[in-house]
């Protein structure tokens, strides 16, 4: 009986310290410092640009794979234009 009550106790200890405790840091935190890293120029316009195109293409992409025979031929030939349009605006070489 002891045993169990001093066991039940330890754990209500444990549980009430991890409860009260907090991911907080203990000292007052300021706003972030200004990231020292510049952006490539140009990168913004251009890199979502070729993000959209890589969605498109997934979309494209999966919805060929669940497609009817007669709708394949058009998403086909959809999918090999995005691809064309993707190789000349966001390949490099």
């Amino acid at each position: 009986m002891l045993k169990s009550c001093v066991s039940a106790v330890l754990l209500l200890a444990a549980v009430g310290a991890l409860s009260s405790a907090t991911a907080a840091p203990m000292a007052p935190q300021g706003a972030p410092a200004l990231s020292s890293v510049i952006p490539v120029q140009g990168w913004g316009e251009r890199g979502e640009h070729c993000y959209r195109l890589r969605e498109r293409i997934r979309e494209v992409e999966a919805r060929l794979a669940y497609a009817p025979p007669f709708e394949r031929p058009r998403l086909e030939r959809r999918l090999f234009e995005l691809r064309g349009e993707f190789r000349g605006a966001c390949r490099r070489y």
